[in-house]
């Protein structure tokens, strides 16, 4: 991975191989970004997206295994309580017959590379758990 940094801006190369989840995760631990968000395009050799079923309190997976083009990739990044960086990244991808794939980023293997602009917030964003969904949600102060 290449990047170059603009202030509490960053631009981020992901290449071949590398595995998107993994590597973002990596970069925000070891730049101490605590919350911000992100948007991304590029290609993947295989990737999976997953889709959470309400009903069943989990995430159901969908992998594509064969060469997409990321349509749209975007996301924010937190903390758990546990002290954990949370990635939440949502995708559409398209396959050569213009087919599209969306949901939840579980992984990415890239190919050839992506792109990826991320913009750091002053402070830090938690997630908290939620009983009735069992997902962790931000949690934020104020309330209208």
């Amino acid at each position: 991975m290449q990047f170059q940094r603009f202030g509490q801006h960053y631009v981020l190369r992901l290449m071949p191989d590398e595995e998107a989840m993994t590597v973002l995760k990596e970069f925000v631990r070891r730049e101490e970004i605590r919350g911000g968000y992100f948007i991304a395009f590029g290609a993947f050799r295989r990737v999976k997206l997953q889709y959470f079923d309400i009903e069943k309190r989990k995430y159901l997976d969908n992998a594509v295994d064969r060469q997409v083009e990321v349509v749209s990739l975007m996301g924010n990044i937190a903390q758990a309580g546990n002290g954990e960086t949370k990635l939440h990244i949502h995708g559409a991808v398209a396959d050569s017959e213009m087919k599209t794939y969306s949901g939840h980023l579980d992984e990415g293997i890239v190919r050839p590379t992506l792109e990826v602009f991320l913009t750091r917030l002053d402070g830090e964003l938690l997630r908290e758990k939620d009983p009735e969904t069992g997902l962790d949600l931000l949690s934020l102060p104020q309330t209208l």
